[in-house]
């Protein structure tokens, strides 16, 4: 009997020890993802706080040509999406996808006062049906392109063609209009290219397959 009490007792201590040590473990994961949380959060403010004074203002004139949803209202949340060159101080990449942007993008937006971006996301912001601005065909450090399910509407404008430098290029589910042909001819560095669900016309342009780094059409 007393054999049969002393191993339900380390039975009962076993059980409590694996609770103990499950719970310790669940804690230890949260902590460590907050961390990681914070973390990201300070790296990215930090990244946006080496901008330099005429680049944040641009940032924010930017900001205030729209109307933002309840939750991007804050510069923190702005900001986070915001990096800048440790040397020059110049913004090199802004990422503001997710629906914070309502309004709509004009030719003379501050965004194109930003000449050094090199990253730029839009992706799945609210631009009210507008035309696609010309003045992209300005930031001509662009590498990276993305303004997929923006509500963009008409003919693509002949200055993205000197955007040469680019290698991903996304304008998929909006209402935009061209011949795509003359819409890349001039973009042979692309890696990545994303035009579906647009009313684009023409054949798929031949020179599409001879491009010696897309991999992604």
């Amino acid at each position: 009997c007393q054999r049969k009490k002393n191993s339900l007792q380390l039975l009962q201590f076993s059980h409590t020890s694996i609770q103990m040590s499950n719970s310790r473990f669940c804690l230890l994961s949260l902590v460590s993802i907050l961390s990681l949380l914070i973390i990201t959060t300070t790296t990215n403010l930090v990244a946006a706080q080496r901008c330099r004074p005429d680049q944040t203002e641009t940032l924010k004139r930017f900001k205030n040509e729209f109307a933002f949803s309840s939750s991007c209202t804050d510069d923190t949340h702005f900001l986070s999406g915001v990096t800048c060159d440790n040397v020059t101080g110049a913004v090199t990449v802004l990422k503001l996808p997710g629906g914070c942007l309502r309004g709509t993008l004009r030719d003379n937006s501050s965004l194109f006062e930003l000449s050094h971006l090199r990253y730029l996301n839009l992706s799945f912001n609210n631009f009210a049906s507008s035309p696609l601005p010309s003045s992209f065909g300005q930031l001509h450090n662009l590498e990276v392109l993305l303004l997929s399910s923006n509500g963009f509407l008409g003919q693509v404008p002949s200055s993205i063609r000197n955007l040469t430098k680019l290698t991903q290029l996304q304008l998929s589910h909006n209402k935009l209009t061209g011949d795509l042909a003359l819409l890349l001819q001039n973009l042979t560095n692309l890696v990545a290219l994303d035009v579906s669900s647009n009313e684009f016309y023409g054949t798929i342009p031949s020179f599409l397959f001879t491009m010696p780094s897309l991999s992604f059409l």
